[in-house]
């Protein structure tokens, strides 16, 4: 019996399966890993440096890499117009654009090459239907596209897979730079391109910062809307659109508005689907925390005070109005105003609410909210960790979670979103980019996720209901019982 044993356990080892290099962190299951990213374009394998895409058929080397607009008069480069029909479209502004210039390169510098593997830091994850969506901010040269997705159809077993942009190499060339996307209930996918390439001490200002839609049913550019001089108070805001929330209201998918966190100059631009427009709020909620500002991350001690960085919408009351949450990523705290206020061009100063402080080294970059329990889930940069805390609840740290930390398999996570009954989460060790260097031997990026239910039981986020009789005034607007 013994050798029977050891035959068959000896059979099942010597098979190659996902399950071998499946790992957990707290609750989550690991999805994705990478030491370091690489790309599938146009069915070539991109695993190394790449001086110019010219490379990817076998041609000479380029001068340099161009990011560039196609003028093409086609459909997935047309914006919808302000009539509420949505039917007029107009084409999308572009231009051909050099990146950083067309002087001559040296083949051994960064500048102009199409792809420095080492520059390339995922940032966002979100899974739609059988797709995951993953971001690439250009926050360093050598990126190829910073929009791209992993067909789970193809690669849902692999470990490391390769990222093809999207929708394809060269509709992804009308995208500078994407921090995140968020997908509405109308298949449409959301993001801000902030129109800069990030590079340290000379930014390259390429384009406008713009919300982009894409239609996921067709693959189809369907709304490019450039943010107002009012709403971008200085170059330096555009750097700060890392974040996109997205409501539809009453279940009508041409009246949807949009929030985006300004983390850089400490604001909150709102837009409206239904009258293709935007406006800025103000608020000293919206700044950092000085006393909160002290982090560290991934073996690194640093200052900083991002602002406003994350927005999360609760369910509507019956008169359509929502809880929406957000918090400066410096910071312990968490705030909220009605929905109904920040579709006004002038909100009510006093319907900002404190709602409460989640506790020590809790700073957080995304929270999301599941609607059907009414649970907020925070990715706190702070802690290494995934936490949770019940709305009914009032926020204090006895009333919130710790569902996953590890200083290395969770540091800094990035992004965290959740889509049906599921929370994915990404992490990347972002400060080691910054102030020191990756190892490119070692699992640098990770994507995770958890079943809804599985990691609320036995938590005190399940189930939990408030004993006061109010919930959160909300300026006047809400009380518990319109949310019971």
């Amino acid at each position: 019996m013994k050798v029977l044993y050891f035959t068959i356990l000896l059979a099942i080892t010597s098979v190659p399966s996902r399950c071998q290099f499946k790992n957990r962190v707290g609750k989550f299951d690991e999805v994705f890993a990478w030491k370091q990213l690489t790309f599938d374009i146009n069915g070539i394998e991109v695993l190394e440096d790449r001086f110019s895409e010219d490379d990817l058929a076998g041609r000479d080397r380029r001068s340099t890499d161009n990011i560039y607009f196609d003028d093409k008069d086609n459909e997935e480069q047309k914006v919808w117009d302000k009539r509420p029909s949505l039917s007029s479209q107009q084409p999308v502004y572009n231009n051909p654009i050099d990146t950083p210039s067309s002087a001559p390169i040296n083949p051994n510098d960064e500048i102009g090459r199409f792809f420095v593997q080492y520059n390339n830091v995922p940032m966002g994850a979100e899974r739609v239907d059988d797709r995951v969506f993953i971001t690439i901010p250009r926050r360093r040269y050598g990126i190829p596209a910073t929009l791209n997705y992993i067909d789970l159809n193809l690669h849902g077993n692999s470990r490391s897979p390769p990222l093809s942009p999207y929708p394809d190499m060269e509709r992804s060339r009308s995208l500078i730079s994407v921090y995140r996307t968020r997908a509405d209930e109308c298949g449409r996918l959301w993001m801000v391109d902030t129109g800069v390439i990030e590079i340290p001490n000379n930014p390259q200002y390429l384009r406008p910062p713009a919300i982009v839609v894409y239609d996921l049913k067709t693959d189809k550019q369907i709304l490019r809307y450039q943010f107002k001089s009012s709403d971008i108070p200085t170059n330096r805001t555009a750097t700060g659109l890392a974040s996109i929330t997205v409501v539809i209201k009453n279940g009508d998918c041409s009246d949807a508005y949009a929030y985006v966190p300004d983390l850089q100059t400490f604001g909150l631009i709102v837009y409206s689907l239904r009258e293709n427009d935007s406006w800025r709020h103000q608020h000293n909620y919206f700044h950092f925390n000085p006393t909160s500002g002290s982090l560290r991350v991934a073996g690194h001690s640093f200052m900083w005070n991002d602002g406003i960085f994350s927005v999360a919408a609760g369910q509507p009351g019956p008169d359509g109005c929502r809880p929406v949450y957000f918090h400066p990523m410096v910071s312990h705290q968490e705030f909220s105003v009605s929905s109904c206020e920040l579709e006004k061009r002038q909100a009510n100063e006093t319907a900002f609410e404190v709602v409460g402080d989640r506790g020590t080294d809790s700073q957080s970059t995304m929270h999301d909210m599941h609607g059907a329990s009414k649970v907020m889930f925070f990715a706190e940069v702070g802690r290494d960790s995934i936490s949770c805390w019940n709305t009914d609840m009032p926020l204090r740290p006895d009333n919130m979670a710790m569902l996953a930390r590890d200083s290395s398999k969770l540091s800094y996570p990035s992004d965290l979103h959740v889509t049906d009954n599921e929370v994915w989460v990404t992490s990347n060790t972002l400060p080691r980019f910054i102030f020191s260097r990756f190892n490119p031997n070692d699992y640098n990026f990770f994507v995770y996720k958890a079943n809804v239910d599985n990691i609320l039981a036995g938590t005190v986020c399940e189930g939990a209901k408030s004993d006061s009789s109010l919930y959160h005034n909300y300026g006047g607007y809400y009380n518990k019982n319109k949310y019971a």
